[in-house]
């Protein structure tokens, strides 16, 4: 191979890319008619190049396949954190006013079929009814106490509230008003034959114990991760465990503040546990992304000084 071979060789790139003059094309165009290598080079160079799979390609699809997974974790965080909020606006939103008693408040009539029937004011948006049975007196004993909502005030007409209670001829029927308030239930129907004075609807301490019982395993949680703080494997499961507790706290003051009484005990700690879970998994979520992004910041921190 010739001295003008390589020369043509080095011009063949740019040959190719119609780069050259034109006497240097021309140059090029006489040379491969009369030289045999130089145009198999020229051919060559003119064939579309084959993928080759490049190593380097492994790291990207990693990183890539990270970045979709953290763009998964921020989405899955953020709509947990979004319930839980929701939740919280909606347990106090939702809350009960009871309303106490008055003349205006409900009406006491009975119906036709012997029935009786109790129709609220307006304002009264919701009502509940228990009912117990006195075997001594054979009476039949109702409590019914009426409330509304900030939700019910602005955002919902659930229109005029009535209820129907129906009757036995052969038992007696005391129906009582819950004021919900600390004061003594008022008897709207039938007659008081037992007692002087009328018995008060106590608000229930149920959530007491459970707050109490989340403080208590909290601390015991902290005192075993101090125990354990040498022993990684015992530290991932009591770090998660002890985000349960705290996420029960939260939640209660979240939704009750440092209040501990409730007159709708079922509604309020079934709002609680919902709640807790919701602020569990938010914080289970958003440890894990805090960790990450710590891990990439001293990875970049690493390189930097390489």
């Amino acid at each position: 191979m010739g001295n003008k071979c390589n020369v043509i060789k080095d011009i063949l790139p740019l040959y190719v890319e119609d780069m050259v003059s034109a006497d240097t094309r021309e140059f090029v165009r006489e040379h491969l008619a009369h030289c045999e290598t130089c145009h198999a080079e020229f051919e060559h160079m003119q064939k579309p190049a084959g993928f080759i799979p490049n190593a380097d390609l492994v790291p990207l699809r990693r990183i890539k396949k990270g970045l979709f997974m953290k763009r998964l974790q921020i989405i899955f965080f953020t709509a947990i954190l979004v319930c839980a909020i929701a939740a919280v606006a909606f347990g106090i939103l939702t809350s009960p006013k009871f309303f106490p008693y008055s003349d205006r408040l409900l009406n006491v009539t009975e119906g036709s079929n012997g029935e009786i029937i109790v129709t609220f004011d307006k304002n009264v948006t919701g009502y509940s009814c228990t009912e117990t049975f006195d075997p001594e007196t054979e009476t039949e004993i109702y409590r019914i106490n009426a409330w509304t909502t900030t939700w019910d005030l602005y955002w919902s007409d659930r229109g005029k509230q009535n209820m129907v209670i129906p009757t036995d001829r052969e038992r007696k029927i005391q129906i009582f008003y819950a004021q919900n308030d600390g004061s003594e239930d008022v008897l709207i129907y039938g007659f008081n034959e037992n007692m002087e004075e009328n018995e008060v609807t106590l608000p229930r301490l149920i959530l007491l114990p459970y707050f109490l019982l989340a403080v208590f395993a909290l601390v015991i949680l902290v005192i075993l991760h101090w125990l354990f703080r040498k022993k990684p494997v015992v530290l991932v499961w009591l770090d998660r465990l002890i985000l349960f507790p705290i996420s029960y706290i939260a939640a209660h003051l979240c939704l009750k503040g440092i209040r501990f009484m409730t007159y709708s005990p079922q509604r309020d700690f079934c709002l609680l546990l919902l709640i807790t879970v919701l602020f569990y998994f938010t914080m289970i979520m958003g440890k894990y992304l805090y960790k990450g992004k710590i891990r990439n910041s001293q990875k970049d921190d690493g390189s930097g000084y390489r």
